[in-house]
């Protein structure tokens, strides 16, 4: 059986693709950065009990894992660097040190296939070209060049190294994953060809004890939940329902999510009926989304935008942006959902009609709930199993 290793310096969701292939008896191996815990296993040592919460369990047994905490501990400690300082840049020199750490290992572990993740497979590949291992690039983003194309950057002296490292990921790759056909579309027009891309759609799963209430004679609920961010269109929320309560539409708006950039929560408090409630865990995230009537992602750009998923399943539908890869559920399912340009016209257009004609969401809610039982994780992991293991052979 072809033996495959995974490895990633946090987690997103290698873990899943982990686990799809250990139960299809093709994992060789999974290191993460982040540590995850199979039923009945302790918590490592080394972990604060604070973050036990945050710990998630996997199928997979201890012996096929490997959770190095060097590299975490490093990770945190570039909070601690200075504000003249590039913290991404520290992140991203971090990430390439985990990578060249784990290039180290593949010599001797020998696997037939090699699975890295978007700037920490530089190393890797390189290494598992060296033993005529294939080599599968998971890419949770979009391509640089088109990033660059809708999002202008903040340019830091380890850029230009940190893409150029990218470039060379392609270069080596024997197929590259994406979260979405958006995604996956970012990659062709920089110049892949298109046979070694495939997207592949993400998915969720709701912990038990999820309660859906909803008050459907108040104010509209809209959400927001993800990285307080400019990439996220945070100012064309804020623009947006501004404008709905000058016109005097009734409202209720709340944001969740840590503060990525300074400014946004002030932005928030000065929004009339917007609420701030903090970032959060996964688990109390899943006690929100289904008090929301309807989940607000308009992003200038996400390879996929896992909270559409998580909402849907809550029986919440969305609003997203074009330039959002998560838009692909509400294509294959229209009635979940809308979406729009990532401008503020767009989306005010949207927004009011929702609250014009606020029947539509009540409808839509069930249509996210259909939509939620094609994008579960087990459907994932049905999903990018059958491809990977039809691709090997």
């Amino acid at each position: 059986m072809t033996s495959i290793f995974i490895s990633h310096p946090t987690l997103q969701h290698s873990h899943q693709l982990a686990l799809a292939l250990h139960e299809r008896g093709l994992l060789q191996a999974f290191w993460s950065g982040v540590p995850v815990i199979s039923d009945g296993e302790k918590l490592p040592f080394w972990l604060p009990r604070s973050y036990a919460s945050k710990v998630k369990t996997v199928a997979i047994p201890p012996d096929l894992r490997r959770h190095p905490m060097f590299f975490q501990t490093l990770l945190r400690a570039g909070r601690g660097v200075p504000k003249r300082f590039s913290r991404d840049d520290f992140a991203h020199r971090n990430f390439h040190f985990y990578d060249w750490w784990v290039a180290q290992h593949i010599e001797k572990l020998k696997p037939k296939v090699v699975v890295a993740y978007e700037n920490s497979a530089y190393h890797s590949f390189r290494a598992a070209k060296a033993i005529g291992a294939r080599c599968i690039l998971d890419a949770p983003s979009l391509h640089h060049m088109t990033a660059e194309k809708l999002m202008e950057f903040k340019q830091t002296p380890y850029l230009p190294e940190i893409n150029r490292r990218k470039d060379e990921e392609v270069a080596m790759a024997d197929l590259i994953l994406t979260c979405s056909p958006f995604a996956a579309k970012s990659y062709v027009e920089n110049g892949v060809l298109g046979c070694k891309v495939q997207p592949m759609l993400l998915g969720a799963a709701l912990p038990d004890g999820i309660i859906s209430w909803r008050d459907n004679n108040e104010p509209l609920h809209f959400m927001f939940a993800g990285a307080l961010s400019y990439r996220k269109a945070i100012d064309v929320i804020l623009q947006v329902f501004a404008k709905l309560n000058i016109e005097g539409l009734e409202y209720r708006l709340s944001f969740i999510g840590g503060e990525g950039e300074a400014g946004w929560v002030e932005a928030i408090s000065k929004t009339p009926n917007a609420l701030y409630l903090g970032g959060m865990s996964q688990k109390a995230l899943y006690q929100q989304l289904p008090r929301a009537d309807c989940l607000l992602l308009p992003s200038r750009y996400d390879s996929f935008g896992m909270v559409v998923a998580e909402a849907m399943a809550c029986g919440t539908p969305a609003i997203v942006s074009t330039q959002t890869g998560a838009k692909a559920i509400i294509e294959q399912f229209p009635d979940a959902g809308w979406v729009v340009e990532c401008n503020a016209d767009s989306l005010y257009h949207c927004v009011k009609a929702r609250i014009q004609h606020r029947e539509e969401l009540f409808v839509a809610r069930d249509a996210a709930l259909t939509a939620a039982k094609h994008f579960t994780w087990q459907a994932y992991r049905t999903r990018v199993g059958q491809f990977i293991e039809e691709w090997i052979k």
